[in-house]
């Protein structure tokens, strides 16, 4: 789209929003599945369920990637 000269910014904040939704649910269960391992200091799930959070607000919290789509949108 974006190589067409649209400028497709709803549909990728609305991505965005999927997107960091799937990750946090996926650590949040990688951290459950692995138990109390999960949680220690230095584990692979643990970092990760720890930087979910900088990666979803970097370019955006979800609010305001919400609040551009719908303006976008006309909503």
């Amino acid at each position: 789209m974006v190589h067409s000269g649209q400028q497709p910014v709803a549909d990728i904040c609305m991505l965005k929003n999927q997107a960091t939704e799937c990750m946090e649910y996926c650590a949040r269960e990688g951290v459950q599945t692995m138990g109390g391992a999960g949680y220690l200091r230095g584990s692979k799930s643990e970092r990760l369920y720890r930087e979910v959070r900088v990666n979803a607000i970097g370019g955006g919290a979800e609010e305001i990637m919400r609040d551009l789509a719908s303006r976008q949108l006309g909503i």
